[in-house]
């Protein structure tokens, strides 16, 4: 998770950036504006200063390291730039694992974009970077499971919670999650905590197994 608060006068300016690359931003409280992003997108939002409709645009990137920046434009006039946006709620883990990795970053694209076997050899190609990404077997997940490949997703998501994915809000409904939630072992996999299915309930599509 990304966090980032700018205040300006009495406005507060809240930029949120989760794992799933969901960027929302929050304005005194309220929030008005989301969009999914990889490398960075452009938030449009006004805000009403001392009677005065005043338009603002927050825009975030992201260096090759995957480090988030935030520009802020206040009526067309950049007034601050270049905002480095810290992470929150790192793991113990985290000053062992790689800075970088440019896998991820492609195969997250890729993912986005629906070139899913594409995406699976950039994913696996992250693994082989950074082993205990729990992240990246979860979005190995989602192509397996949008490719219909049930039991490759069922590994992923097995193991990305053995590596300490939390968020099991976001698998039980994640979109291209679905294929995998349909199968007839899903709920004995959920009670198990995301560590044991049936192999013989999974159906493989088309091509079976």
């Amino acid at each position: 998770m990304h966090y980032q608060k700018i205040i300006i006068g009495k406005t507060f300016i809240e930029f949120h950036n989760n794992w799933l690359g969901e960027e929302t931003v929050v304005v005194n409280g309220q929030v008005v504006s989301k969009k999914a992003s990889v490398w960075g997108a452009q938030h449009y939002f006004t805000v009403i200063e001392d009677g005065h409709t005043i338009r603002y645009i927050l825009t975030s990137k992201a260096d090759p390291s995957h480090q988030v920046y935030l520009d802020l434009r206040r009526n067309g006039e950049l007034i601050q730039r270049n905002i480095a946006v810290p992470t929150r709620g790192g793991g113990t883990t985290r000053k062992r694992r790689p800075k970088n990795n440019p896998s991820k970053h492609e195969g997250l694209a890729k993912l986005k974009e629906y070139e899913l076997e594409e995406a699976v050899t950039a994913l696996i190609k992250a693994v082989e970077i950074d082993p205990q990404d729990s992240e990246v077997y979860f979005h190995l997940a989602c192509a397996y499971s949008v490719l219909e490949q049930t039991q490759e997703g069922y590994e992923a998501l097995k193991k990305a919670k053995e590596l300490g994915l939390k968020d099991d809000d976001t698998i039980l409904k994640h979109d291209m999650l679905a294929y995998l939630r349909i199968q007839d072992a899903f709920e004995d996999f959920l009670n198990s905590g995301f560590t044991k299915y049936d192999p013989a309930l999974l159906d493989n599509g088309v091509d079976g197994v």
